[in-house]
């Protein structure tokens, strides 16, 4: 028995892990499993966000038409000499057309096809709030994570920043931002990323607040551990359950806020769903299908992030496990 032990014991210090331990991607997968198991709407939430993700991702390259290209067709009662003006074209726009095989979703005022715009739309949404929330939850963390851990006068002077942030209202702050220069989709991120980043912070603030004060932290001042060492090592992996949580979260508000950017004519040009329920709202009696697509994608979009945000909230905090 002794020499088991001691053949064993060479092959558990380089790192083997015991026969029965279940591999990392199956881990994974189970993980996965218990996230649907136990939130069915989050696990719902997830796969039409990951669905639109992929859309936005492929989009263009699955799109049927171009973005930004008209759909003309043969005019069959074509005549110069006829007393009706709609036969005096050849090859009209086919504007405002009704779902149909070749247009699933129809055509808009300019002939263009709506859901090719609907999937450059997507990637467009993805793209920025991706993008916003990846920089606003990195800065927001930073500035949270030092704010709450050396507290005294670094907190307060970062808090007071905070709060002066905050107070301001955001739509009239985000304009300003754009209107600094011409509008951009880069300009676009980082002002919508920097609206977001004090409100990240606050909530980053708050779990550090509770780490810092932990019993391995203490141990770890003890010892003799940096600032550094103790912030990366101890505080960070366990406040990083909230940050995903609220990265989560801000995707979904970003996306929002480029739609009211872009119905308001402020968002970089483009297809946009904003700018599609904004174009359509003059023909919303006869073709309510034009602001619909739009508001639709917008709609799904938003609530399938904030609810899978939700569920994993649930899920990742011990506070809330089995409630």
């Amino acid at each position: 028995m002794s020499g088991l032990s001691a053949q064993a014991a060479p092959d558990m210090a380089a790192g083997f892990a015991p026969p029965n331990e279940p591999s990392r991607p199956i881990r994974a997968l189970r993980a996965f499993g218990r996230f649907f198991a136990q939130k069915k709407v989050g696990g719902v939430s997830f796969v039409i966000a990951f669905i639109i993700l992929v859309l936005g991702i492929i989009g263009p390259w699955i799109a049927p038409y171009g973005k930004d290209e008209p759909i003309r067709i043969n005019n069959p009662t074509y005549d110069i000499n006829s007393d009706n003006p709609d036969d005096w074209t050849q090859i009209p726009l086919l504007d405002l057309a009704n779902p149909s095989w070749d247009h699933l979703l129809g055509t808009d005022e300019r002939g263009r096809d709506l859901l090719t715009r609907v999937l450059h739309g997507a990637r467009r949404s993805m793209l920025l709030g991706f993008g916003a929330a990846a920089i606003a939850t990195i800065f927001g963390a930073i500035l949270g994570v030092v704010s709450g851990y050396f507290g005294g006068v670094a907190d307060l002077t970062v808090q007071r920043l905070v709060d002066s942030f905050i107070a301001f209202p955001p739509l009239l702050f985000l304009l300003l931002l754009l209107q600094t220069g011409e509008p951009s989709l880069p300009r676009t991120i980082i002002a919508l990323s920097f609206l977001n980043i004090f409100s990240v912070s606050r909530v980053v603030r708050s779990a550090t607040l509770a780490a810092r004060n932990d019993v391995y932290v203490e141990a770890a001042r003890v010892v003799g551990a940096q600032p550094p060492r103790i912030i990366f090592r101890h505080v960070l992996p366990n406040v990083f359950a909230p940050i995903i949580i609220i990265f989560s979260t801000t995707i979904g508000g970003a996306i929002l806020a480029e739609s009211t950017l872009a119905f308001l004519g402020l968002a970089p040009p483009g297809p946009s769903w904003g700018a599609m329920v904004n174009n359509g709202r003059q023909f919303f009696e006869s073709k309510p299908i034009l602001v619909a697509v739009g508001g639709s994608a917008i709609t799904i979009t938003v609530l399938a992030f904030n609810v899978f945000g939700d569920a994993l909230r649930d899920v990742l905090d011990p506070r809330l496990r089995g409630v």
